[in-house]
């Protein structure tokens, strides 16, 4: 799909902010046909919540720890910023929530809008009654271990998708998708495009 280059080059002016709000309104589906089926998480992983509706939409802050231990994600919490999302490497294992409802309220407090996690979470109805968006691969009310090791601020694998620090973290319904941030701007001409061609297409099926 090419890119328009007055719009290209329209979108690499936006701000971070501006760019994340345009992304906010596409489809997880359109941005990751966009990105040629690329950067999307692997279906295993969804949100928590027990009915529809959770949205997702920030800065990636990875982090790697062991299979059911959480020193890591208490460890970086402090560092988080307004439009952080916590991006967890938990090793695919999913016998230990690494994450519950007082831990979402630490990050929300420093102004995260969401976790996305290659493990097990708990607390999924407080987690939903919060507002709080959650994308894991499971949940369990069995509680982690908190011994180590981790490593934070750098690339996380998570999901088969490779994630950088201030990457974009798209979630929905339908999954999870990640945008590098030095190919944002492009990108998003591209998914807006997909999204108006849908969008007319439906309009002419009639529904």
């Amino acid at each position: 799909m090419s890119v328009p280059s007055e719009a290209a080059e329209a979108a690499a002016q936006l701000s971070e902010a501006e760019l994340i709000e345009r992304f906010a309104a596409l489809p997880v589906a359109n941005v990751g046909d966009a990105m040629d089926r690329l950067n999307v998480l692997d279906s295993g992983i969804q949100s928590v919540w027990p009915s529809a509706g959770a949205k997702l939409a920030g800065r990636a802050v990875p982090v790697t720890v062991a299979g059911g231990d959480n020193l890591g994600i208490h460890e970086t919490i402090p560092t988080l910023q307004p439009g952080d999302v916590l991006v967890v490497n938990g090793q695919a294992a999913t016998h230990r929530a690494l994450i519950g409802e007082l831990i979402a309220g630490r990050a929300m407090a420093r102004g995260c809008v969401g976790f996305v996690l290659d493990a097990s979470v708990r607390d999924a109805v407080d987690l939903q009654e919060m507002r709080f968006p959650v994308f894991a691969r499971g949940t369990t009310p069995a509680g982690p271990y908190r011994n180590g090791p981790f490593q934070s601020g750098v690339a996380a694998a998570v999901g088969t998708v490779v994630v950088h620090p201030g990457d974009l973290v798209l979630g929905d319904d339908d999954g999870v998708a990640v945008v590098p941030w030095g190919s944002a701007a492009e990108i998003l001409v591209k998914a807006e495009a997909k999204h108006a061609a849908e969008t007319q297409q439906r309009a002419e099926i009639g529904f």
